[in-house]
Formats: C-alpha cells, sequence, structure tokens
C-alpha cells in the first residue's frame, strides 16, 4: 500500500527541523577523540573539559531527546576519561577530585543544554511566512515557486519534456565522459548523481542541484530544476508528493469548469433553437382553432388543444433549462434588481395560466395586498408561475387555487394552495431539489428547484406545508425581502 503523503504542517516542521544523524555522529566522534586524547596527556591536563560543550552544539537539532542522550554520552566520556586519569595516578586525591569536578561540570552543562531544548520544543514557533503568489500564477508554476521556496533553493527553472523518467535514464552520470551527447534543454552539463531508481520522481545532479518530475494528465511531464536546494531530498520528495497533489486537483477543477461551460453553452443552444418551432406549432394552432382555415371536426379541434398544451409544455421546459443553465453556471452579472410590485406580477402570471385553469375547471381565489419587492420581474414571474402551475397540475379538478399576498413583518409571503393529495413525507425533504418531483404526478424536476433559486438569489426562501384538517390543503410559501423606500433627506 502506498503511504499516505505528509500534510503540509508535518513538511514545515521538517523544514524547520534540521536532521539530527549528522549532529549525533558528530558528538560520538568527538567523544571518541577526547577520551583518546585525554588518554594520551598527563593526567594534570584535563581534555575531558571539552566535553562540556558538546550539549550545547545538540541544540542545533532542537530536540530534547538528542540533546538528553549526547548529554549523557558527554558524560559516560568524561567519566571513562576520569577512571583513566586515576588509574594512572594511582588513586590520587587531587586527580580524584579535579576528574569529578571536570564531570560534574559536563552534567550541569548537560542539563542546562537538555532544559533549552525542552523550553524550545513547548515554545510555540512562529508560523512561517509562505510566499504571496499572484492570483494569475498557472498552477505548475505555482507549484514551483512554492516547491522552491520551502526547500530552500537559490532559484528554479520550470521545463517541459515528452517523459521526464525517460529523460532521466538517458542522462550520464557523474563521472561518465559522453561530450558527443546533445544537451535537452537548459541548463548545461545536467549529470545525475546516480542511475534514477523506479518510482523516484526526485533526482539530483552531481552539481547539487534538483530535478522533480510532475505528471500532468493530458500533457507533457513538468521537470523543475531547484537550484542548490538546503532541504534534504527526502523533505523534496514529500513535498513533491503533496503539491502533485494539488496540480492533480487543480487539473480536475479546470476539467469540469471547461464541462461546465460546455453543458451550458449547449443548453442554451439548444433550448434556442427550440423556441422558435414550438412558437411557430403554437401559433398555428391558434389560428386554426380560431376558425383561419376553415370549420374543425370536434375531434380535429381536441386533438389541435392538445397539441397546443404540448408545445406550451415543451416552452416551459426549455424556458426553464435556459434558467437552470444561467443559475448552475454561477452566470448571475445582469443589471441590479430594482422594486418591483409583486401583487401585479401575481395578477399578470394569473391572467396567462387562467385559459388552462378553465379547461380543468380550476379557478382561482385571490387575496392580495399591494406589495413591494427586490428583484427582477422575469425571475419572480418565472417562481410564481412554477407554483401555480403546479397547483393546476396536481389540483382536483373543479376545485379552488388560493393565492394569497401580505406583508409580514419585513417579508411579503405568497401563499399557493391547491386540495390536491399532498406530498409524500419521504419526498418532503428532497422537494426543492434538482430533478426531484414531487411524486403527485409527471414533471421535470426543475419547477421547484428553480423557485428555490431564484427565492434564495434574493434572500428570500420557498417552503411546503400541509394544513391539517378534515379537508387539507397543500401549501406553497413563497416569502421574499420587502422594499424598504429609502427615507427622504431632511431639508
Amino acid at each position: 500500500m502506498r503511504p499516505a503523503p505528509p500534510t503540509t504542517r508535518d513538511l514545515l516542521r521538517l523544514l524547520d527541523q534540521p536532521e539530527q544523524a549528522p549532529i549525533a555522529r558528530a558528538t560520538l566522534i568527538t567523544v571518541v577523540v577526547v577520551v583518546i586524547v585525554d588518554a594520551l596527556t598527563p593526567t594534570s591536563l584535563p581534555m575531558a573539559v571539552g566535553l562540556a560543550p558538546l550539549p550545547f552544539a545538540s541544540l542545533i537539532g532542537r530536540s530534547e531527546r538528542l540533546t538528553s542522550r549526547l548529554t549523557a554520552l558527554s558524560v559516560l566520556g568524561s567519566a571513562a576519561a576520569g577512571t583513566l586519569d586515576v588509574l594512572r595516578s594511582g588513586l590520587d586525591p587531587q586527580v580524584i577530585l579535579m576528574r569529578l569536578g571536570v564531570t560534574l561540570l559536563v552534567l550541569l552543562a548537560g542539563i542546562w543544554a537538555t532544559w533549552q531544548a525542552r523550553q524550545g520544543t513547548v515554545t510555540r514557533a512562529e508560523p512561517m511566512a509562505l510566499p504571496v503568489l499572484e492570483g494569475d500564477v498557472l498552477p505548475a508554476e505555482r507549484a514551483a515557486q512554492m516547491l522552491a521556496y520551502l526547500s530552500g533553493a537559490r532559484g528554479h527553472q520550470v521545463h517541459r519534456v515528452e517523459n521526464a523518467r525517460e529523460w532521466a535514464e538517458r542522462q550520464p552520470l557523474a563521472g561518465q565522459v559522453d561530450p558527443g551527447r546533445r544537451r535537452l534543454f537548459q541548463p548545461p552539463g545536467t549529470r545525475l548523481h546516480e542511475p534514477p531508481a523506479a518510482g523516484r520522481t526526485v533526482w539530483q545532479t552531481a552539481a547539487g542541484h534538483v530535478l522533480v518530475r510532475f505528471a500532468q494528465p493530458g500533457q507533457r511531464d513538468l521537470l523543475v530544476e531547484l537550484t542548490r536546494p538546503n532541504a534534504p531530498t527526502s523533505f523534496i520528495e514529500d513535498a513533491a508528493r503533496v503539491l502533485q497533489l494539488q496540480l492533480e486537483r487543480a487539473a480536475l477543477v479546470s476539467q469540469v469548469h471547461t464541462q461546465r461551460e460546455l453543458l451550458r453553452d449547449l443548453v442554451y443552444a439548444f433550448s434556442h433553437d427550440l423556441r422558435t418551432p414550438i412558437t411557430a406549432n403554437i401559433l398555428h394552432s391558434e389560428a386554426a382553432l380560431g376558425g383561419l382555415y376553415g370549420p374543425l371536426s370536434p375531434e380535429l379541434a381536441e386533438f389541435l388543444r392538445h397539441s397546443q398544451q404540448g408545445n406550451r409544455d415543451l416552452l416551459t421546459v426549455s424556458d426553464q433549462l435556459m434558467l437552470l443553465a444561467e443559475y448552475e453556471s454561477g452566470d448571475l452579472t445582469g443589471e441590479a434588481g430594482g422594486p418591483v410590485d409583486l401583487d401585479g406580477v401575481i395578477r399578470s402570471v394569473i391572467g396567462d395560466v387562467q385559459v388552462r385553469g378553465r379547461e380543468r375547471g380550476i379557478h382561482f381565489e385571490l387575496d392580495l395586498q399591494p406589495c413591494q419587492v427586490i428583484g427582477h420581474a422575469y425571475d419572480l414571474r418565472r417562481a410564481v408561475q412554477n407554483l401555480l402551475e403546479n397547483a393546476m397540475k396536481f389540483g382536483p379538478q373543479g376545485m379552488f387555487v388560493k393565492v394569497a399576498l401580505r406583508a409580514q413583518g419585513s417579508s411579503a409571503l405568497v401563499e399557493v394552495m391547491d386540495q390536491g393529495p399532498g406530498v409524500p413525507e419521504a419526498q418532503v425533504t428532497h422537494l426543492f431539489k434538482r430533478f426531484r418531483t414531487s411524486t403527485r404526478g409527471s414533471g421535470t424536476g426543475l419547477g421547484l428547484y428553480l423557485t428555490r433559486r431564484i427565492a434564495e438569489r434574493y434572500g428570500g426562501t420557498v417552503t411546503y406545508e400541509r394544513s391539517g384538517s378534515d379537508h387539507p390543503w397543500t401549501v406553497f410559501r413563497l416569502c421574499l425581502p420587502l422594499y424598504l423606500p429609502p427615507a427622504p433627506a431632511p431639508h
């Protein structure tokens, strides 16, 4: 199983904390050398006193554990050198006291260094100041800049190659003489420190530079050259894995945006091209029903009415698709909304749908108070029309649809009520989601969703409720903020 890449916090911690292995090795070698030199010098010259500064040198690693271990090593070294001197002096009391003093000095120095290391571990370090990148920087260049910053490189260059791994395998190693090789790109004289191992994406050159490979789906490999980085290769590999995930995420987001724009344009074109023939069919049906082509048989008139209704439904779906593409793409950068007489919008919509309502024996009962809201008349008209068409579609024939408008606090409340069967309890939570119908009948699943999006655009809400009574009503409430005219300026 591939290990999970480290987090950004882990990378910053590793960058801020040097490697401890070289410090431990250097201290061990120093202790051995001091003990040997002390054994070769007269007993009057305690060279082991040079072990006292060693625990302070271990503070470079900023690790309490490392400092305590090196303190113990220094004390053992001082004790070993003192034991040899005491044995050589024949248990001379002065030598014993002197060696005890040196060992105590080394111990106190180690205790002080360990305490300092503990303070440095507990004290929270200042957060690293990451570079501020411009907003229009490409993801690849952004990753290269971040990697150069984290690794402490003096500079960086970005190259594009067809396959970075094959390129690395073709490069000469340090020490090989191949003057006839043609260089693929800058910088000159690229020679790898060691043969590229399988699975590696970071290679070190003989000049101390580091080459990092980033794979980009559908594009050539990105090869970042870091000029003499300070960070170890293991840290650069960890950082490269994290940045590789960010590049893949950026590529995926870009692909989603491209497909989203393509889908939006397709929906716009499809809906726009549908409107012309649908409108023509509606006009021809109206002309035929009006007697333009002579008398019609009852069967043909009924057929034309059904055809006209089907074309109107298609026109509604076309409008809904165009509005859906507009809202889903986030392209709502039109003119700012202004005050709209919501009662006038409702009366206009009812005037349009009333003819279809009469065909089903549905009557409208209005209770409208004057209310003004902020928005676009077209959007608000579509929201109200969706609620009314929903009530007409699912309400029983020969019944009333009640439409009320009133001010409630700082909001305008529209209520559309019908005596239909209501929405099943399991479907209520999905009622205003995209492509989710109420299962009360057929539908595209867009009307109530677009009503919700329109209400949210202007700071409102839309809700569903089933009144509990002997003759229950299905109630949809559209709540929008009232328009409050500015107070007149004082004279």
